[in-house]
């Protein structure tokens, strides 16, 4: 059975692809388009020389896939450096807010942009694969004795198969090859191969610029764990070199390949995010987006779970400046079982949890309350996917801070419901919806009795299928979904 685990997983995440493309397909027919048109969005661009572009909602049936349909944002950018790097000549400087690993691998493949968004896809299952091989046998993650295609880690596949921005993985863009590398990095942190570690998490910063928020997110979760397990500062700065090296060796090749190609100054990678309307201000309120489709799940995920992260964070500090280890090291202590794994498993639960809260913390302060793209870049990484796989798996051991947790989560989660009721009820449901069905299936796991497990389940799968169609459809056209 074991043998066939990567294959199972495999055929769950073919299946729900060709069902996205079932409902994509079904959505070119003009009866059936009509028939959900309240909630399936088809945009036209007008471009004018004199005005900005306008992006305008149409009543029209879905765009085909087309390769050059599959040229907007930043696929048309990622092309463009695949095509000259940073060449001055083609690209302008604020191109060097893109991380050249992924433009590199398209350079390499020569593969079209419909080629591409297959390869995306491969490489997020690929990294989805990794990641539960990582957290097989971790404490309380429920992993280890039930392989996929046991009850508890299909239903765990499934649930995670709700998410509600995996379109993000259909198109030309870095995450597919983020989602590889940083779980090939999380592989190797869990099971203490450092080699695999380091590739993987310099690779990472080479495809996306994520290293500002990992070198302050390793900093405090190395000095966390030096606090909670009471180990000497040599070996915190030890600790922490080893974990910072991947890092800066990730950013140290990024800067050469864009000195190198474009020339310029070391630091042209951090300016140009001002290019891009990026600059440190204060946070303004309410918040913003730029698409309703974003607003409907970046403003629910805010709302629930950014405040108990934070709380969760400032918990762990004050168990870790009381003396976390004589706790830890109790008979009756979950990581008394493991020691090593038990560590290595809070270490990227901290980070996974530093890494979403730096993510919200870094847009407040440079996007004036705007929080675009905000859905995709907090949800569609392997820190975020490692967070619903370790909760959930906590909450079915006699775990009572995860069931705390969870009753902290549900209160905030009603109060999102509050404040995002006007997208509950004005048309922009269905990504709210999503959201909330997501989260509870995992902060109920499972569901009681089992028939309304399987029916939410499905339901939230059925959802996300036609909105990851919908989705992949606003790109198509140009919608004001993605940057």
């Amino acid at each position: 059975m074991k043998q066939r685990t990567p294959l199972i997983a495999i055929s769950i995440c073919a299946a729900w692809c060709c069902a996205v493309a079932l409902c994509f397909a079904l959505l070119h027919n003009p009866t059936v388009y009509h028939a959900v048109r309240g909630v399936a969005k088809t945009y036209r661009v007008e471009k004018h020389a004199d005005s900005p572009m306008e992006v305008r909602r149409e009543s029209i049936p879905f765009n085909p896939v087309q390769n050059d349909l599959l040229l907007h944002w930043d696929a048309a950018h990622y092309k463009l450096i695949s095509d000259h790097l940073y060449d001055p000549q083609y690209v302008w400087p604020g191109y060097k807010a893109f991380f050249p690993l992924f433009p590199l691998l398209w350079r390499l493949t020569g593969l079209s942009p419909i080629g591409v968004c297959v390869l995306n896809f491969l490489l997020f299952v690929a990294g989805l694969l990794l990641l539960f091989k990582a957290c097989k046998g971790l404490s309380g993650l429920g992993a280890g004795p039930t392989p996929i295609g046991g009850t508890d880690s299909l239903r765990r596949l499934l649930v995670l198969l709700c998410m509600p921005f995996l379109v993000i993985f259909f198109i030309p863009y870095s995450e597919g090859l983020f989602f590889l590398c940083i779980s090939l990095g999380l592989y190797g942190l869990l099971r203490r191969r450092y080699w695999l570690f380091f590739v993987g998490f310099m690779l990472g910063c080479m495809t996306r610029a994520a290293g500002s928020i990992l070198l302050v997110a390793w900093v405090i979760a190395d000095v966390l764990y030096a606090l909670r397990y009471r180990t000497s500062w040599r070996e915190m700065l030890r600790s922490l070199a080893l974990h910072l090296a991947p890092v800066v060796a990730g950013v140290a090749v990024v800067v050469a390949i864009q000195v190198l190609s474009g020339g310029g100054s070391p630091f042209d990678f951090a300016r140009a995010q001002s290019e891009w309307g990026k600059e440190w201000s204060l946070p303004s309120w309410p918040f913003t987006d730029w698409s309703d489709e974003g607003r409907s799940v970046t403003h629910p995920l805010l709302f629930t779970l950014f405040l108990p992260a934070l709380g969760w964070l400032c918990v762990e500090l004050v168990k870790a400046l009381r003396g976390g280890a004589a706790a830890a090291n109790r008979q009756d202590s979950p990581d008394a079982t493991d020691s090593s794994t038990a560590r290595a498993q809070w270490v990227v639960r901290v980070l996974s949890v530093l890494f979403f809260v730096g993510n919200v913390v870094l847009a407040l302060f440079t996007q004036k309350g705007c929080m675009f793209s905000q859905a995709r870049l907090l949800t569609c990484t392997p820190f975020f996917f490692f967070l619903a796989i370790d909760f959930e798996g906590a909450l079915r051991r006699p775990d009572r801070a995860a069931k705390v947790w969870r009753w902290v989560v549900v209160g905030f989660m009603v109060l999102a419901a509050v404040l995002c009721r006007r997208m509950l009820f004005k048309g922009l449901t269905l990504g709210c919806i999503i959201t909330f069905l997501f989260l509870t299936l995992v902060l109920f796991a499972p569901l009681k009795p089992k028939l309304v497990d399987r029916v939410v389940l499905a339901v939230a799968l059925l959802l996300n299928i036609f909105w990851t169609a919908n989705l992949f459809n606003c790109f198509l056209s140009g919608g004001w979904v993605f940057t």
